[in-house]
């Protein structure tokens, strides 16, 4: 079947700091990416409704475009399947579905619908993954060839507690001598996986491909874990986006990091203001500190940010891409793009030096820095230093 195709219009930077590594329907949401979820959907719908939806849903996917903030629903497939070809779609003034070539006019005539669940900040990453993840078991569960626990003669050290069911696990994914606790939630263990010895797990729970639980680990869902991860210390409803490291103690929690990034030993993140109030976050569009209706939120960290250790993050701390943090005390509540220091002292990271980490960084995990990234990163970099 044809997959969805997506375009970009986050003008306002409302998922900063992820950049374009998590845009064009790459960004994980739960246990699958927004292209995964939105041809999984389809699928579902097409096989579970009128015959003759089939072909209106396929040509909407080979002639045209969804916004990449844009999540599934069935109410979201069933705006489409009713969408009048050549009409775009949108919800207030974000555009949601496009055509590729409008033949009626200049200036496409356009649908408006009601309500649409339309991204808006990253911290929805972690608020939605429970959901995400226990909807997505079916489909990860094909996806692997994974099979449950239920049909698994699982070693006499590893305890389950709950339906075994819902512990899924893939080909080559291995538990040592750990709990593993699915009563309020799946766990979901990718290929080649691996829980080291004498960890606590809790699910609503996605473990990537190639990634680590590491010794002693404490793991509260939802959270979700992407591929060719290094996981330690205590973690509570976050979300690594892949080939991030936090590889020994501390606390993360309610975060979203994204990838390539490093948390140095002991590095902890407050999730809650002592007075227990609200949570204000930085808004690159205002550039300044904004209201977020959350009472949890930790860290928000950019691709190929990392930090020392004993690094400290406030409450509802932003981090751009591409810094390196380190020093005593608690951090500022945003760090921008490209800093190098910590405390009240900061240098912009030197480009060349950036890149030549982060070329060494990705070929630890077999992966090559292209020059389109490189030259993405220069853009960045140079955007960066005009406003410093």
């Amino acid at each position: 079947m044809t997959n969805w195709t997506f375009f970009h219009d986050d003008q306002g930077d409302r998922m900063y700091p992820l950049g374009a590594a998590h845009q064009n329907g790459d960004l994980q949401i739960g246990a699958l990416t927004l292209s995964e979820a939105w041809n999984s959907l389809t699928k579902v719908s097409i096989t579970t409704t009128k015959q003759d939806i089939g072909p209106n849903v396929r040509i909407r996917m080979q002639e045209g475009q969804l916004n990449d903030r844009w999540l599934p629903t069935t109410e979201a497939i069933e705006s489409l399947i009713q969408l009048p070809e050549g009409v775009d779609l949108y919800f207030e003034n974000f555009p949601l579905f496009r055509w590729n070539q409008n033949k009626n006019s200049l200036k496409p005539a356009r649908e408006t619908i009601p309500k649409a669940d339309l991204l808006q900040s990253p911290t929805e990453l972690f608020i939605g993954a429970g959901k995400w993840i226990e909807d997505q078991a079916q489909e990860v569960l094909g996806k692997w060839g994974a099979t449950t626990a239920a049909n698994l003669a699982l070693p006499a050290h590893v305890l389950i507690i709950g339906p075994r069911e819902n512990l899924i696990v893939a080909p080559g994914a291995r538990i040592l001598a750990s709990t593993i606790n699915t009563e309020s939630g799946p766990v979901l263990l990718g290929p080649d996986s691996e829980i080291q010895e004498g960890c606590n797990i809790r699910g609503p729970l996605y473990l990537g491909a190639h990634s680590i639980v590491k010794m002693g680990a404490k793991i509260y869902g939802p959270t979700s874990i992407g591929d060719h991860c290094r996981i330690g210390g205590e973690v509570s409803n976050s979300v690594f986006l892949g080939y991030s490291n936090k590889g020994h103690d501390g606390f993360v929690g309610n975060s979203v990091i994204g990838h390539w990034c490093n948390l140095g030993a002991a590095t902890n993140t407050s999730n809650l203001k002592s007075n227990y109030s609200q949570v204000k976050l930085w808004n690159e569009n205002a550039q300044a500190l904004i209201e977020s209706d959350l009472q949890f939120c930790g860290l928000i960290m950019g691709d190929h940010s990392k930090s020392g250790i004993n690094t400290m993050f406030n409450t509802g701390s932003v981090v751009g891409p591409g810094c390196n943090i380190f020093g005593s005390g608690f951090q500022p509540k945003h760090i921008p793009p490209f800093s190098w220091g910590g405390g009240v002292d900061w240098n912009i990271h030197d480009f060349a030096k950036f890149i030549k980490t982060a070329s060494a960084v990705m070929e630890r995990r077999g992966q090559k820095l292209t020059e389109t990234e490189i030259e993405r990163w220069r853009i960045e970099h140079q955007h960066r230093t005009a406003k410093a």
